[in-house]
């Protein structure tokens, strides 16, 4: 039975990534700064106090694993001073267990632009954020040079019945078969959407097929209007209220708070159309490949 680390579990990717390793037969580790606070469905694992940053702590979780899945982020106004150094530790232990890495990608590394973006399209981003993603992904390429495996598998924003904090959380409310829609861009706008379930079970079948020692994959993941969302909701029985997204009241909070600043920094991503080509994966994983429609997508996380 194989072993991964996960490193990041209390985040929405780390967490599903967890469930989906657990449900596929694998044991799993978990590196955790604080033991009290990893989540309940995943007491069977081995739970490791520890920091991501530190390298002795990642090399000893480190042991013995086929995976780590690097799932962990700095607060979001520190990644400019954290981010890269913050990865170097999984880089090494990498190298010295043997464990391939899976870290998620996101959009980030590209400019917004009409076309679909695939695995071979230039990396030219748009923000500081995405410049520290393509650094990212730049060490990784360099570390799998000197024998360290590496699987990116690049999303759009997460959608699923287990997040916490996402902008589909702050866009959606609902009581009953009330709902409230608000959603962050304009009724033509089609955004870019990854259901987490569907994501890392597709994460977890390229894994456990990998081949190459750097390998990139992009999520086939929904592109979806607002009023996809208002019919995916009808369909399940809610009375839909639209509203406008508060960017006024975030602006104006902005000026307060260090991470809604950079989070105003990235609404280009809501104005202008940014749609990963899920063709490769697609053709890798064939009928195996998972891929929720909306409707079943939106009954999930109305009952969860």
């Amino acid at each position: 039975m194989k072993t991964a680390l996960i490193i990041g579990a209390t985040g929405n990717f780390g967490f599903q990534m967890a469930l989906t390793l657990l449900n596929r037969g694998w044991q799993l580790k978990i590196l955790i700064r604080d033991k009290d606070k990893c989540p309940g469905a995943l007491a069977a694992a081995d739970i490791i106090e520890g920091s991501a940053n530190d390298s002795e702590a990642v090399l000893n979780a480190a042991h013995g694993c086929a995976l780590i899945v690097y799932a962990a982020n700095p607060k979001y106004h520190r990644w400019q001073q954290e981010a890269l150094a913050m990865l170097e530790p999984t880089i090494a232990a990498a190298k010295v267990s043997g464990a391939r890495i899976l870290l998620p990608g996101n959009v980030y590394n590209y400019s917004p632009q009409p076309q679909w973006v695939n695995e071979l399209t230039q990396q030219l981003p748009y923000s500081k954020k995405g410049e520290i993603r393509v650094e990212m992904e730049q060490r990784l390429k360099q570390a799998s040079q000197h024998g360290v495996k590496t699987t990116i598998i690049r999303a759009g924003d997460f959608i699923g019945p287990n997040t916490h904090f996402t902008w589909l959380n702050m866009a959606l409310r609902t009581k009953g078969k009330q709902s409230k829609l608000s959603m962050p861009h304009d009724q033509t706008h089609k955004h870019f959407w990854s259901y987490l379930p569907d994501l890392c079970t597709n994460a977890a079948q390229l894994v456990e097929s990998s081949e190459a020692t750097f390998e990139l994959w992009h999520d086939v993941g929904l592109q979806l209007t607002t009023q996809e969302w208002v019919t995916a909701l009808q369909q399940n029985g809610q009375t839909v209220k639209q509203s406008k997204f508060p960017w006024l009241a975030l602006t104006f909070a902005s000026l307060f708070s260090p991470m809604l600043k950079e989070v105003i920094k990235m609404r280009y991503l809501w104005q202008e159309p940014l749609v990963l080509n899920g063709e490769k994966m697609k053709e890798k994983l064939g009928s195996k490949q998972e891929e929720t429609q909306i409707a079943d997508i939106v009954k999930a996380i109305l009952v969860k």
